[in-house]
């Protein structure tokens, strides 16, 4: 079992691999997000996530991430949180074949283990993907963010099943 956080992971790695452009002040201005336990927490946490640092919440977002998780993005966790299309974009990659990265078995994997539990539950609350948040979080670690974005606290603790009314969300 790890202990952290996947997001530091990713600056830890750029880190030590040196991937920071010489010269520019990008490392500085680097933030994570620490307690999202699957993807539509990443990408709500991450909402209120830039409005800590930046005083505001984003006029756009931008998820990369694997090419066979566009469709859970785009159309159950955007929506869900009622974030605009217009707004949103995605842009998918994929590891190199050398990499022994199997496409085929990850694309069912996503179908049967994450967007098709997200199309019954949009918001993760309850069935296996409530137990998948338990099980991701031993030492039960609380988001800070109903205190810190109050302005989310609905989004934040909503469970559906009906889809926030966009009234309901501050964007």
């Amino acid at each position: 079992m790890t202990v952290g956080s996947e997001g530091p992971s990713y600056v830890y790695a750029a880190d030590a691999m040196n991937m920071w452009p010489q010269g520019s002040n990008v490392r500085a201005r680097v933030a994570t997000e620490e307690y999202a336990l699957d993807s539509f927490q990443n990408l709500l946490f991450s909402i209120c996530r830039f409005k800590e640092v930046t005083g505001r919440f984003p006029r756009k977002i931008s998820v990369v991430s694997f090419t066979f998780k566009r469709r859970r993005f785009e159309t159950l966790h955007a929506p869900a949180i009622r974030w605009p299309a217009n707004q949103f974009s995605y842009l998918g990659v994929n590891p190199p074949p050398s990499t022994g990265f199997n496409l085929e078995k990850s694309s069912q994997g996503e179908l049967q283990n994450a967007a098709k539990p997200f199309e019954v539950d949009p918001y993760g609350c309850g069935g296996v993907l409530r137990k998948k948040r338990l099980e991701r979080n031993p030492f039960y670690r609380t988001p800070p963010y109903p205190l810190s974005c109050p302005e989310m606290q609905d989004i934040l603790s909503w469970c559906g099943p009906d889809l926030i009314p966009t009234t309901m969300v501050p964007w």
